[in-house]
């Protein structure tokens, strides 16, 4: 599958890219992260450090991995909920969230298709955040708060642009430090409007996946790029001086 094709294909992702959801989550932390954090604490992974500690093609074997220009200071895509409660969910995509980000990548990934130029089904977009420390744990913390208590919002973007939002509970995510995720849905676009989220953390980082089907809706948990991006965090974590 060409990038080019992927990068189109994500670049139809539905307005889910511009807001995060608010309802129950699932909080499933691997066996281990019960045990001392010695990931966080130090300082935060830089611009560079976080594009070392992403998950290429080389990484995930049957996957085509495109990094995305997300280090983009404009407000374009800030949003607001009109529920307080939610606004830390409309905060996981905005580019202005109350909790600042250090630094931070991304990419757009998917299953390689078996006919070069093919739109794949299943499209993907990654953000993995570095954030001062403690802020990773509280991004989490609010999260959740807001997951408990939050179960449909409008998001209103910095051009005045509304869309309204309904959310049900997700998958398990058996990845990172903590981790949640929700499935949201674009009521004002009842066929293809669903994405699934989830958000891991893994130690002083943040990574937000959004997975949908290029034909429309939810896609499934991308468990086996999140298992990898966490193994990769984890290493770059502890390399740190």
């Amino acid at each position: 599958m060409h990038t080019t094709r992927l990068r189109l294909a994500a670049a139809a992702l539905p307005a889910l890219l511009l807001a995060a959801a608010c309802s129950s989550g699932d909080d499933s932390p691997t066996p281990d992260s019960q045990s001392p954090n010695v990931l966080s604490g130090k300082a935060p992974l830089t611009t560079e450090q976080l594009t070392k500690a992403l998950v290429t093609d080389s990484d995930l074997p049957g996957w085509v991995v495109q990094p995305s220009r997300t280090a983009d200071s404009s407000d374009t895509s800030t949003l607001t909920a009109d529920k307080p409660v939610c606004q830390p969910l409309a905060d996981v995509t905005s580019s202005n969230p109350k909790i600042h980000r250090m630094a931070f990548v991304g990419a757009a990934f998917a299953k390689g298709t078996a006919k070069a130029g093919t739109t794949p089904e299943i499209i993907n977009q990654m953000m993995v955040a570095s954030h001062a420390p403690g802020d990773a744990a509280k991004v989490m913390t609010q999260l959740k708060t807001a997951l408990a208590g939050c179960t449909a919002f409008t998001a209103t973007d910095s051009t005045g642009a509304k869309t309204p939002f309904t959310v049900s509970k997700g998958p398990a995510v058996p990845v990172g430090d903590t981790a949640v995720s929700w499935v949201m849905n674009d009521t004002s676009d009842k066929g293809a409007g669903a994405a699934l989220l989830s958000v891991v953390q893994t130690g002083d980082t943040v990574t937000m996946y959004v997975s949908v089907k290029s034909a429309g809706g939810a896609g499934p948990l991308p468990v086996d790029v999140e298992r990898k991006q966490d193994e990769k965090l984890k290493k770059a974590l502890a390399a740190r001086k």
